[in-house]
């Protein structure tokens, strides 16, 4: 009685991935551009992203988040608004004009102009804006939902490298 007959053993292969956080887990390993001058915010949007699953590339301001984007286009890039050398508003412009299909989530936490930097960016063509700091349950569902745009759009709607 000691030994399962080969056909009725458990198969060798790993189960699938249970769904996190009640969310099924994104499909392709989608890339996000981050783009903050603050390093401690860079590295924990870093970790809740890698965490998650998404391909993470940094930049500390708007001038390095273009040529970031210019090396390797980015699903998704997530922007400040309050960086220096090149403001984020600047970036989403000068993005926009360069890349009309780029998919930009402005966020700023500046106390005294976090709402008219966000109105900015919005006019300018970012198509989310999130008040800093971010919750990130809130970042994670903005991404998803923006992701799912874009694949129902374009087809799978995400860069590949080559």
């Amino acid at each position: 009685m000691g030994r399962l007959h080969p056909a009725r053993q458990r198969p060798t292969a790993f189960p699938a991935r249970s769904p996190r956080n009640g969310r099924p887990e994104p499909t392709g390993r989608a890339h996000i551009l981050v783009a903050d001058d603050h390093q401690d915010t860079r590295e924990l949007l870093f970790l809740i992203l890698k965490t998650e699953g998404y391909e993470v590339t940094l930049a500390a301001d708007g001038e390095e988040a273009l040529g970031a984007y210019r090396a390797r286009p980015a699903d998704v890039v997530l922007l400040d608004m309050v960086m220096p050398r090149k403001d984020g508003v600047t970036t989403v412009r000068e993005l926009r004009a360069e890349f009309p299909t780029v998919t930009i989530v402005a966020m700023s936490g500046d106390a005294d102009a976090w709402h008219d930097a966000l109105a900015e960016a919005r006019a300018a063509g970012a198509q989310l804006t999130l008040r800093k700091p971010l919750e990130p349950w809130v970042l994670l569902r903005a991404l998803e939902g923006l992701l799912a745009g874009r694949r129902s759009l374009n087809g799978d709607g995400l860069h590949r490298s080559a």
